[in-house]
C-alpha cells in the first residue's frame, strides 16, 4: 500500500455560490463533525469561536496581539500567547513575549510576561494535566559564548545566537518548576580545543552547534510547536528550521535535565527520538529527507481513528521545483529497552510516513510558513492553510465537506464581496493553529455562546443546510487511504 498514490475528484459538493465571495463559509456537507472552530488571526487581539455555519458565538479581546497558540481550556479560559516585546533584541517570526488566560467574562485570570534583553517566549506552548504550562523560550548567547563552545565563527553574527530552551510554569504558585535546554545537548566536530567536540553521526542524541539552514541568521532552530504525551511521560518538539521533530523525557528532575543521565529512559535530557531529516546528525542522503519546514506536530488525541500516532503539518519549504503542502501522519515510534529504533543506515524509523494527504495540482493547498492540521472523531482532518486564512475540512476520501475563509485582516474585519489585501510583505488575514471543539467539550459549558451571525460585514443571506449543488475538479490525495 505505500507505493499505492489513491486519486480523488471532488464533484458534487453542496456550496453556499455566490459569484463574488471572498470570505465566510463557502461549502458545508452532512459529514462536517459537528462543532466550533477556535482560531486567533495574527495581528489581531481578538480570539474568535464560530461554528460550522459561519456565525460567530463567542470571541474573547485582549490588549495584545496573538503571538501564535490560543486553546480553549477545560474551565473555560481561553490560554493564548501574545505579542510583548519589552524592547528584547529577539524579534523574529513568532515571537510572543506573554503567555495570559482570559476568563468568559474578559478578566485575566493569570498571566507571564517573558521578554527582556536576553528571552522572549514564543510560538507554542502546551498546557500539561496538573494544571501546570510548557512554554518554548528563546535565550540570547553571545558570539563569545558561540564561539566558546565551538560555534563555526562564519556561523555566528556578532548579535549572537538564539537557542531555544522549554519551562514548566505553575500559575498557581507563579513559579517555574522544571527546565529543560538546547544548550546543554550539543555536539560539535568543528574545534577540537573546545567542549562537546565529537562525531556528529555518533552522537544523534545531541544537537549539532554548526548545523544551520539559514546561515549565521541567529534564530538557529526556530521551535514552532510543543507538545505533551502523558501516558508517556513524553515531550514532543518540532523545528521547521532543521526539519525534524525530537522527543524528550519529561520525567527527569531539573538537574537531570541538563544532563545525559536520569529520568524513564535514564538518557537525562538528551534527544530520544528525531525524525524527518537525518542529515541534521550526518546519517542517509537528501532520500531520507520527510519533512519541509514543517508546523503543529503534535500526538492525535484519543477518541480519534489514530489515536497515539503524531500528525504534522509538512509545509513543503524548498521541497522541490513546485513546492507543495501535505497533512501527514507517522506511526508512534517503538522503542526497546528504552532505545528508540533505526534502521541499518542509523537513522530512526520509521522510514516513511503511514499515510499523506496533499493537492496533487499544486495549486489548491499551498503555505510555506504558519499552518496547521488535526484530525476528529469522525475521521475528517480540520486543516488551516495559514497564510491565507483558509479552514477547511476534508473527509478520508479527500472531498472537502466544510471551507470557510477568515475575514478578519489585523483588527479589521472585511467587507463580503471585497478583494483580500495582497501585499506580500504582510499576512493579513493568516492564522498560526486552529482546532476544533467538539460540542460535548467541558470548556464550552462556561461559555455564554450565543449566535451573533457571520463575522464578515454585509454577510449574506443563506440557509446553513445543504443548499446549492456544484461541482470542483481539484484533485487530492491520500497515500494510503487511511480508512
Amino acid at each position: 500500500m505505500k507505493n499505492l498514490l489513491i486519486f480523488f475528484f471532488l464533484n458534487s459538493l453542496y456550496f453556499i455560490s455566490f459569484s463574488q465571495q471572498t470570505v465566510g463559509l463557502f461549502t458545508i456537507q452532512d459529514s462536517v463533525q459537528d462543532g466550533f472552530l477556535l482560531f486567533g488571526p495574527k495581528y489581531s487581539n481578538n480570539t474568535y469561536l464560530i461554528d460550522n455555519c459561519g456565525n460567530l458565538q463567542f470571541s474573547w479581546n485582549s490588549n495584545y496581539k496573538a503571538g501564535g497558540s490560543v486553546m480553549l481550556l477545560e474551565n473555560g479560559n481561553l490560554l493564548r500567547s501574545c505579542v510583548f516585546g519589552n524592547n528584547s533584541p529577539i524579534t523574529g517570526g513568532g515571537a510572543g513575549g506573554r503567555i495570559e488566560a482570559i476568563q468568559p467574562d474578559q478578566l485575566i485570570a493569570w498571566s507571564l510576561d517573558l521578554s527582556n534583553d536576553t528571552i522572549r517566549q514564543h510560538h507554542d506552548y502546551e498546557p500539561l494535566p496538573n494544571g501546570n504550562v510548557l512554554m518554548i523560550i528563546w535565550e540570547l548567547k553571545s558570539m563569545e559564548e558561540a564561539l566558546q563552545q565551538g560555534r563555526d565563527s562564519s556561523l555566528v553574527a556578532t548579535s549572537g545566537l538564539w537557542v531555544d530552551y522549554v519551562i514548566e510554569y505553575d500559575p498557581i504558585l507563579d513559579s517555574i518548576v522544571w527546565e529543560w535546554h538546547t544548550w546543554d545537548h550539543m555536539v560539535q566536530n568543528y574545534d577540537s580545543t573546545k567542549p562537546n567536540f565529537g562525531n556528529i553521526a555518533n552522537n544523534e542524541s545531541l544537537f549539532d552547534l554548526n548545523y544551520t539552514s539559514n546561515g549565521d541568521d541567529p534564530d538557529w532552530q526556530h521551535l514552532n510547536a510543543i507538545d505533551y504525551n502523558d501516558s508517556l511521560n513524553l515531550i514532543m518538539l518540532c523545528s521547521p528550521f532543521w526539519n525534524e521533530i525530537y522527543l524528550i523525557d519529561h520525567s527527569t528532575s531539573n538537574q537531570e535535565s541538563s544532563g545525559h543521565i536520569g529520568g524513564n529512559y535514564g538518557k537525562g535530557g538528551d534527544i530520544l527520538w528525531r525524525w524527518g531529516n537525518p542529515l541534521a546528525y550526518n546519517t542517509g542522503d537528501s532520500t531520507y529527507k520527510k519533512l519541509f519546514g514543517q508546523h503543529d506536530a503534535h500526538w492525535i488525541d484519543k477518541g480519534k481513528p489514530d489515536a497515539g500516532k503524531i500528525m504534522v503539518f509538512n509545509n513543503g519549504k524548498n521541497r522541490g521545483l513546485n513546492p507543495y503542502s501535505s497533512v501527514n501522519v507517522i506511526e508512534q515510534p517503538t522503542s526497546v529497552n528504552n532505545e528508540f529504533l533505526k534502521d541499518v543506515s542509523g537513522a530512526y524509523l520509521p522510514n516513511n510516513f503511514e499515510f499523506e494527504y496533499y493537492d496533487t495540482t499544486n495549486l489548491y493547498f499551498y503555505s510555506k510558513i504558519l499552518s496547521s492540521a488535526d484530525q476528529l472523531p469522525n475521521g475528517n482532518f480540520i486543516i488551516n492553510e495559514g497564510v491565507k486564512g483558509h479552514f477547511y475540512e476534508v473527509n478520508q476520501n479527500g472531498d472537502i465537506v466544510w471551507d470557510y475563509i477568515n475575514p478578519v485582516v489585523e483588527d479589521s474585519i472585511m467587507t463580503q464581496e471585497d478583494s483580500l489585501p495582497g501585499n506580500s510583505s504582510m499576512l493579513f488575514n493568516a492564522t498560526f493553529r486552529t482546532r476544533k471543539i467538539l460540542q460535548n467539550f467541558n470548556g464550552l459549558m462556561n461559555l455564554p455562546l450565543s449566535n451573533l451571525g457571520p463575522i464578515e460585514l454585509n454577510p449574506y443571506t443563506y440557509s446553513c443546510s445543504l443548499t446549492n449543488i456544484a461541482s470542483n475538479t481539484n484533485s487530492f490525495s491520500l497515500y494510503p487511504n487511511p480508512s
